[in-house]
């Protein structure tokens, strides 16, 4: 496992993992607070892979799934190949927090 800290706030794409060539990110656990009212997508390169997730000012959020099953460990959501793992804010607010993930083929 892996754990990588989300501190952004910059409107737009933020990069929280860089891509790693021919593998995916998954995101097994996320923490996300907020300064002020925020939405939030995660995102691999441009491409939405959760719904917008809303946060009111000073709130935060954390949710995870890390069950085992035959296949391997189940995750919430994950990258496409070698595509970056971004946060997208919709606008300059900061948001801070953490996440834990898997490199995985």
């Amino acid at each position: 496992m892996k754990y990588a800290i989300v501190n952004v706030n910059t409107s737009g794409d933020n990069t929280i993992v860089a891509a790693v060539a021919g593998k995916r990110i998954k995101v097994l656990h996320y923490a996300v607070g907020c300064d002020q009212n925020v939405d939030i997508y995660w995102k691999s390169n441009s491409t939405a892979i959760t719904g917008p997730i809303f946060l009111a000012s000073s709130t935060s959020v954390s949710a995870g799934y890390g069950a085992s099953s035959p296949a391997g460990l189940v995750g919430m959501f994950e990258t496409n190949v070698g595509e970056d793992l971004n946060l997208n804010l919709n606008g300059a607010k900061t948001v801070g927090g953490h996440i834990t993930y898997l490199v995985i083929d």
